[in-house]
């Protein structure tokens, strides 16, 4: 049995519960009444098993029909639709480009599949609110873009929406659900810090759980493991949190803490925030490191600064 079907039938049982606790004081306040009402207990009684009825074959249904829309971890038409692959070629031959777009996928997948795990599931009114958004940005403000994506899966507007838009934004919904839950445990972070974070914790679990699907598709693709872009950067640790730490290139060890963060960081033009996962024990304020990450962004309002992921990292014996 799926985690959904055991949702569905406790979702049931719950309003079970509701309803003939309901009938049960209803029942017993009757009963303190004359005995000449007896008769109407019988009829309350069927009228009142048919409402039970009625009632839980509607949320016995609402359930199955919402179960029904929640789409699935690792749907190979999301796969191909993500690698701009035509759904109908069975043995597509990937681009380095597209490779390295699997990894992206991946990472969407583990995220969606950890919150699943977790028990979340978005409200109504915020997956339809983050419907209103995606079709604005994906669709209304990219017109030319999404004609050709119509053109090459062959659909219309609202096909395409049914099949393809509705199920990415209910994951997307459900992925920012499980951000906003773990922030109490990643507290003061950036949200983009708390994605960084998040997400190892995902792809952990992902790999425990989905390691023979995961090999399916990259045999399949020709997608071998670490088929990523990796970056590099070179500098000291200026500063260490407790779920992140600074590094500056050309930074001096000397000017940590007689200069603030920001006066080091404004003096050598350059600052990257990377998630502390994994840290070396001997990590220290001063150590010359060497980070290799995949993506980063930059801080709102912080042009000099940044946030990126983490690969790995490596603590050097001098500057090189």
């Amino acid at each position: 049995m799926s985690k959904v079907d055991v949702k569905v039938i406790k979702d049931l049982t719950e309003s079970k519960k509701r309803v003939m606790t309901n009938v049960v004081q209803h029942l017993e306040q009757r009963e303190m009444k004359k005995r000449s009402w007896r008769w109407q207990y019988s009829v309350m009684s069927i009228i009142l098993t048919v409402c039970i009825g009625v009632f839980l074959y509607n949320q016995f249904s609402g359930s199955q029909e919402q179960s029904a829309s929640i789409p699935i971890v690792f749907d190979e038409k999301f796969l191909k639709f993500s690698l701009g692959i035509d759904p109908e070629e069975k043995d597509p031959i990937l681009t380095s480009d597209e490779k390295l777009e699997f990894e992206s996928y991946l990472q969407l997948e583990s995220l969606y599949a950890y919150a699943q795990s977790k028990g979340i599931v978005p409200t109504q009114e915020k997956i339809d609110k983050e419907l209103e958004t995606l079709i604005e940005l994906s669709i209304n403000e990219n017109n030319a873009k999404f004609t050709e994506q119509l053109e090459k899966v062959n659909l219309t507007k609202e096909e395409y929406i049914e099949q393809y838009t509705k199920p990415m934004n209910y994951k997307y919904t459900t992925i920012n659900s499980l951000l906003d839950q773990e922030k109490n445990q990643y507290k003061d972070v950036e949200r983009m810090m708390l994605l960084f974070l998040v997400e190892r914790d995902a792809l952990n679990y992902f790999e425990k759980h989905y390691s023979q699907e995961i090999a399916y598709l990259r045999e399949k693709y020709d997608i071998p493991v670490g088929e990523k872009e990796i970056h590099s950067k070179r500098g000291a640790v200026v500063a260490i949190k407790e779920h992140e730490f600074l590094v500056v290139s050309h930074a001096d060890e000397s000017n940590i803490g007689k200069l603030s963060i920001d006066e080091i960081v404004e003096k050598h033009g350059n600052g990257m925030w990377f998630p502390l996962i994994d840290p070396p024990k001997t990590l220290s304020p001063g150590d010359y490191v060497e980070v290799k990450y995949n993506q980063d962004l930059n801080i709102e309002g912080k042009n000099i600064v940044r946030i990126a992921d983490i690969e790995s990292m490596e603590i050097l014996e001098e500057h090189q």
